[in-house]
């Protein structure tokens, strides 16, 4: 190797004590939201659970209000319910769709009712709250390949409330039996699921891995006091895509801006979320680290020993 081409070599790369610290800290930027798989680990470590925390931000008297109109459908109370029904989704139909959806609900009592899910929208004059019941009932034994298996069922009900001047109705109640758990149904497997939810993951493991490597490129090489800017700029992407674990569906949110650009989220018990976004940052940098590092090479401020 000729002097200039050790000296040119020099003046990009920096020791190889770098890769070390910042591969795993990147790592688990990048990478370990896409494996958190027990929703309970994290809120564990501040000394709480799912349910407690979904009980403090769930509005009681919402809970409540739904709860009492899902025991109406189950006892085919349907006047009652017709005269909290919104104006606005009431219609000569509503009795036969309501006699549908007690069609489908589980006989006898459920041994176990709670919320799963819980979301309020406020606007100047009103809100709306959509809360999302979970009613276990006692499993039953189904005669399957001559063998006799033990099944739980459940129902799922989502009521949605507004709220305005004081006066709650019904907005929405939407009821589905299930063969499992509202948590089983979201749980994050790899198991049965469509090109959809694998096309995500493969996009979204590969985004991470190129930002991973722009970022570790980004502090092996010396560009002097812009490395920091560089190396948070890397970080940042644009042009949000998110992918519904449970469902497949694709979402897209085109003015956005994303620090890491892969995430992955949940709610309590809800659908896992992948979200990806485009790893500008990381792509300028690797179209631009030429010309970075011949700038910071030519500046009288780059001092031959600096390892920034």
């Amino acid at each position: 190797m000729t002097a200039a081409a050790q000296e040119t070599n020099a003046s990009t790369e920096v020791p190889s004590l770098w890769p070390g610290w910042l591969c795993c800290c990147c790592f688990a930027l990048l990478v370990l939201p896409l494996t958190g798989c027990d929703r309970d680990s994290g809120l564990k470590l501040f000394g709480y659970d799912r349910a407690s925390l979904l009980k403090r931000y769930t509005p009681q008297d919402d809970e409540a209000l739904a709860i009492r109109y899902v025991n109406l459908l189950r006892q085919s109370q349907f006047e009652q319910i017709e005269d909290r029904l919104d104006p606005s989704i009431k219609n000569s139909e509503t009795r036969d769709t309501l006699t549908r959806m007690y069609s489908t609900i589980p006989t006898g009592e459920p041994t176990s009712i709670r919320a799963v899910d819980s979301s309020v929208v406020h606007s100047r004059n009103s809100s709306i709250s959509s809360i999302t019941l979970e009613y276990e009932f006692e499993p039953h034994a189904v005669l399957l390949n001559g063998r006799t298996e033990v099944f739980g069922t459940w129902l799922i009900a989502q009521v949605v409330i507004q709220t305005k001047e004081g006066v709650k109705t019904i907005a929405g109640l939407h009821v589905a039996p299930s063969s499992e758990s509202f948590e089983e149904i979201n749980a994050f497997t790899l198991a049965n699921k469509g090109i959809s939810q694998y096309v995500g993951l493969c996009l979204a493991v590969g985004v991470a891995a190129f930002t991973l490597y722009a970022f570790v490129l980004c502090a092996r090489t010396r560009l002097g006091k812009k490395k920091w800017i560089w190396l948070i700029l890397i970080l940042v992407g644009v042009f949000r895509l998110t992918v519904n674990w449970t469902t497949g569906e694709w979402s897209l949110t085109p003015l956005t801006v994303q620090v890491p650009p892969v995430t992955c989220f949940s709610t309590f018990y809800g659908p896992w979320m992948v979200q990806i976004a485009v790893p500008l940052g990381a792509i300028a940098f690797l179209l631009w680290r030429e010309k970075l590092t011949s700038e910071a090479a030519s500046s009288p401020l780059q001092s031959p020993a600096s390892g920034q």
